[in-house]
């Protein structure tokens, strides 16, 4: 299975080494698709993890075991491309940069692969082109 989460940190544990942890304990593939962290040691990560349903599910518990407080994202950002009009007003607000110009057609094109639904990109829409779908 895969799932996306979103992993926020403090201070007090953001020296742990979450993707080590998950693939050496765990078996799981991470792969970190965005990461911030602030001048105070706190930030977040949002991670989509790869692997075995029961296993995701321990090493996300360890996660919140070590202070961290995950929160999965579910559902999924659907583009309508007919009432889009390009004009890219959700581009830069796309943390994963999902949604992005096509340099072939000029047209604002979504990856739903990358996507996180995190939802970023939805109010800036004024023809709602984009929603999201739970």
């Amino acid at each position: 299975m895969e799932a996306k989460y979103r992993i926020d940190f403090n201070e007090s544990n953001v020296l742990e080494s979450v993707t080590y942890t998950l693939v050496s304990e765990y078996n799981l593939k991470p792969n970190v698709l965005r990461a911030d962290i602030g001048g105070d040691g706190s930030g977040f990560m949002l991670l989509s993890v790869i692997g075995d349903c029961d296993d995701v599910t321990l090493g996300m518990n360890h996660l919140r075991e070590l202070g961290f407080k995950v929160k999965e994202l579910t559902g999924h950002i659907s583009h309508d491309y007919n009432r889009c009009w390009s004009c890219g007003a959700c581009v830069s607000l796309c943390p994963t940069r999902s949604i992005y110009h096509d340099r072939d057609t000029a047209e604002v094109k979504l990856n739903t692969r990358t996507c996180i639904a995190c939802g970023a990109c939805i109010n800036a829409c004024s023809v709602k082109a984009i929603q999201l779908e739970l």
